[in-house]
């Protein structure tokens, strides 16, 4: 008997038959067919699938499993989401949240390979698991030729509804049938539609931005009046391509109720996992201790990663964050420490090539990982403990090899499911020098 999951509708006349061997990096399933290897998405090891091919490029043929034929994967979905065939919100909605962790575990382990220790670090790991209904971050987009609000469908810029989505927030879902109405009657372009919440579930505030395809220039009457939006929205602004918020009417940031509380700007990046984001927190600062060493966090944000390992005592503080907007956040949630506001990781190190040996320096680096300068430079400094976040196992392993290479361990590893539905995963490691 076939499970159908995918895309609805398929055209099975140009469908294959596979046999799913094993996961790896990038979420998707690795099989052989016909002398070439495929990429398969929405199929799990062991699964004989139907797989519609979408596409080929460098020798590999991707596609996406349109039914199981045969034993489905104990891990898959009895009742995946809705949307899965049409949303590419999430790349594993074919997977039961809860027995997602030991497979993410296998991607970012495969993702990894390249440096054999750590990858088996990675597979042996703890994961911090998250539930469903964890975004209270969210970019989503508009389409006023349609008059649809929600995600881009797969391989697409086409903009999909998401009415009952499972991973966005209850605030937000509640809001969603007021800003699409709002929008239909004010906003005439494509735009991006951000979303932000702080501790409290129940409200946000909202913006627009440039999307691909639309206006760089936005209009200031695109946006919704507040009486269109109800008391969940409490501010409705809008910005540049920067983040920067270039006017609007209501609240422009959010309160997090943490140890050290943080305020957080709609626009400026920040972690995105409600039911996790105290978990991380928490994990940092025990990680850091109270040894007292002075701080360089060298992705800064908003403060975040910083604000925790200040949680457990005084001491000296460097933040770099070249985000306008999210740095002077940072100077204003750490007001003792110094912030180097629109300055990279690399040009700081670059004006202070050798910083104190006793140090403390954190890296949150964006899924492309450090730069060749920074990880010369951190070879050059050799700060006593390095305290990585990394969002891409494989680059976090580079990254993470590189430090080994100049007489780092690896102290500590564990795994945040920050992303649930997909198969992204955050890596949390303490390297000491030997």
């Amino acid at each position: 008997m076939s499970t159908r999951d995918g895309d609805a509708g398929a055209d099975t006349s140009t469908t294959v038959v596979l046999e799913a061997e094993k996961l790896v990096g990038g979420g998707r399933a690795l099989a052989h067919h016909g002398g070439h290897t495929w990429m398969v998405a929405g199929a799990l090891p062991g699964e004989r699938v139907v797989v519609r091919e979408l596409g080929r490029r460098a020798g590999i043929v991707e596609g996406r499993a349109v039914a199981v034929d045969g034993s489905a994967h104990p891990a898959r979905a009895a009742d995946p989401c809705p949307h899965a065939a049409r949303c590419g919100g999430c790349d594993w909605p074919h997977i039961e949240p809860a027995a997602a962790a030991s497979l993410k575990a296998q991607a970012a382990a495969d993702a990894a390979r390249g440096h054999p220790a750590l990858a088996a670090l990675i597979a042996a790991a703890k994961i911090h698991h998250s539930p469903l209904a964890y975004r209270l971050r969210a970019r989503l987009h508009w389409d006023p030729t349609h008059a649809t609000l929600g995600f881009h469908e797969p391989r697409s810029h086409a903009v999909t509804a998401i009415p009952g989505c499972r991973i966005l927030s209850p605030a937000l879902m509640a809001a969603l049938p007021a800003l699409a109405a709002a929008l239909r009657r004010q906003c005439p372009a494509r735009v991006d539609v951000e979303w932000l919440e702080g501790s409290d579930p129940t409200r946000g505030v909202a913006a627009i931005r440039p999307a691909k395809g639309g206006p760089a220039r936005l209009d200031p009457g695109w946006l919704p009046p507040p009486e269109e939006l109800g008391a969940a929205v409490t501010g409705f602004h809008l910005l540049a391509a920067s983040g920067a918020a270039r006017g609007g009417w209501g609240e422009r940031e959010v309160l997090f109720d943490l140890p050290t509380p943080l305020r957080v700007p709609v626009g400026a990046f920040f972690q995105g996992n409600r039911h996790l984001l105290r978990t991380l927190f928490d994990r940092v600062a025990e990680l850091a201790g109270a040894g007292g060493e002075p701080v360089f966090d060298l992705h800064a944000g908003v403060g975040f990663l910083a604000a925790a390992v200040r949680s457990r005592g005084a001491r000296s503080m460097d933040l770099v964050e070249p985000q306008l907007e999210a740095a002077r956040a940072a100077a204003r949630n750490l007001p003792e420490a110094r912030v180097a506001i629109g300055v990279t990781a690399e040009r700081f190190v670059e004006r202070q090539p050798a910083g104190p040996p006793e140090a403390l320096v954190i890296t949150d680096p964006p899924r492309s990982g450090m730069t060749p300068p920074l990880r010369q430079a951190l070879a050059r400094w050799r700060p006593r403990r390095v305290l990585m976040l990394g969002c891409d196992p494989a680059t976090w392993a580079r990254d993470a090899a590189s430090l080994r290479d100049h007489g780092y361990r690896v102290a500590a590893l564990e795994l945040f499911d920050l992303f649930p539905s997909t198969h992204h995963v955050e890596i949390l490691a303490l390297l000491e020098r030997e």
